[in-house]
């Protein structure tokens, strides 16, 4: 007598079940869950996000005292014809030329990563102070590393960024010394965390402080 067709289906169900799951098992156990002695690789996220810089290990600041606010300021001049410029300058600090426009000032005998200030001529770009704000900030995020924009206003500009493994901090301003609605002149000065008050009280003495002319 056949076996009904009723108990062959069931059998068969039975079996294609026990096929699956016995399948499923060894593909769980060997393919999507290989042993963990390969080669690590990065999986893809399923909606990626916008790059974000990793936040790398920061090395300790050099043990320099803090800029101090309220400076001893002297008398300083740069620049050549009719673009010579007359300002404050930190008492004692050595100076340098970095270029026919731009001059920097810094303690003698300071060590890599503590403070520095710095004046630009850039009348040559005939450019908005605000468009000169913008197009730096969008230059430090194309060429430093976990850049912070801490604040803007009235043409100054307060950043922060890592370089080195040491995290800087920074303050631009941008003056126009003969009204033609230019940025001609711009002022910076970086330092540490522990600078700021010091930094912020330097920049606005110098740039209250210049003005076009010389001996």
């Amino acid at each position: 007598m056949g076996v009904p067709v009723r108990r062959w289906a069931g059998v068969l169900a039975v079996l294609l079940v026990t096929g699956l799951v016995t399948g499923f098992g060894a593909s769980w156990a060997l393919g999507e869950n290989p042993r963990g002695d390969g080669t690590a690789a990065p999986v893809a996220a399923a909606s990626p996000s916008l790059p974000v810089d990793p936040v790398p290990e920061l090395f300790r600041d050099p043990a320099y005292p803090p800029l101090e606010p309220r400076l001893r300021m002297v008398r300083g001049q740069v620049g050549t014809g009719d673009f010579q410029m007359v300002l404050p300058v930190p008492r004692g600090w050595d100076f340098s030329e970095n270029s026919l426009n731009e001059w920097q000032w810094r303690p003698p005998g300071q060590p890599s990563f503590g403070y520095v200030m710095r004046v630009e001529q850039v009348l040559s770009n005939r450019r908005s102070i605000d468009w000169t704000l913008n197009r730096r900030i969008a230059e430090l995020y194309e060429d430093e590393s976990n850049v912070r924009i801490l604040g803007q206003d009235d043409g100054r500009l307060h950043f922060s960024y890592v370089t080195s493994n040491h995290l800087r901090n920074g303050y631009l301003t941008w003056l126009d010394l003969t009204g033609s609605d230019n940025a001609q002149v711009e002022i910076a000065v970086t330092g540490r965390a522990v600078d700021e008050e010091g930094m912020a009280d330097l920049i606005s003495r110098v740039a209250s402080g210049i003005r076009l002319g010389g001996d």
